[in-house]
């Protein structure tokens, strides 16, 4: 919030916090009003609502005199309730790690490349996993496939026009039209998989998260010795992965629509 020459900044924060504490009591207060409850001149309390208003914390109301809470409050109320992704997701990690023995793990987007934002390590005497924060190309492997495959298409094409198609093993793809084909397939089948494309020998096959507006933020996979991603194996750990992915997506999504108050409190902005 602005601030006037020679001011107090924290001064100044103190009673902008008090004026909003003002509105649990009242929803509308006139500056008149502010300024008797604050015992300030009407002017400076003026002064302290502009800067809230400056800032959507407070709005002035359509059919008369006077402010109330903005939608600014609104957005920082209902970002308390949000779980980050990481938690959420969580659980469902753990889950399919006691049922199958797998490491599991959370795949993000970071700067073009794929990241371990999270991971339980399964119980398997040998095993593949990858370090929280490690970073590795979207197109060789499952878990980045799964996500770069339901980018925007001039993403994808910045995101291969910076980084390329490095080839990691004999079946990496490196070709677009290939990766191409192989992208529609994943969006087809609503899950990925790949052959040892980044570390020879391994099965990997993952599913894609998405935001409530429909944006893919990130998948759920995990990456096996070949034996023991085939057959019924295999197959399982489609319908787990793919189950957990769609669940994780439902709880982002009901964290994300607009809580039912928030709702009430436009539509009585709007009458």
């Amino acid at each position: 919030m602005g601030q006037t020459k020679g001011s107090n900044p924290l001064g100044t924060l103190e009673k902008c916090v008090q004026i909003l504490t003002l509105f649990s009591d009242t929803p509308i207060l006139q500056v008149s009003e502010i300024a008797e409850k604050m015992g300030q001149p009407r002017s400076t309390a003026y002064r302290y609502v502009a800067a809230l208003k400056a800032n959507h914390l407070v709005e002035e109301v359509d059919d008369g005199p006077g402010y109330r809470l903005g939608p600014k409050i609104l957005e920082l109320a209902a970002s308390m309730s949000r779980r980050p992704l990481r938690e959420v997701a969580k659980p469902y990690l753990a889950r399919i790690g006691r049922e199958t023995g797998e490491t599991v793990i959370l795949h993000g987007l970071r700067d073009q490349v794929g990241v371990c934002l999270e991971k339980v390590d399964g119980n398997q005497t040998l095993r593949v996993s990858f370090d929280r924060g490690e970073a590795y190309p979207l197109h060789a492997s499952a878990t980045g496939k799964a996500i770069f495959a339901h980018l925007d298409r001039k993403e994808q094409k910045r995101i291969i026009k910076s980084i390329g198609l490095e080839s990691f093993t004999p079946t990496t793809i490196t070709e677009w039209p290939l990766l191409e084909a192989e992208c529609e397939k994943i969006q087809q089948h609503g899950y990925a998989e790949s052959e040892g494309e980044l570390i020879e020998g391994t099965r990997g096959i993952a599913a894609p998260i998405f935001s409530f507006s429909g944006r893919v933020v990130a998948s759920i996979g995990v990456s096996v010795p070949r034996h023991r991603g085939e057959g019924n194996d295999r197959l399982l750990l489609i319908r787990l992965l793919t189950e957990a992915a769609e669940q994780i997506t439902q709880e982002l999504s009901s964290q994300e629509a607009e809580p039912t108050y928030t709702k009430r409190f436009r539509r009585s902005h709007q009458a």
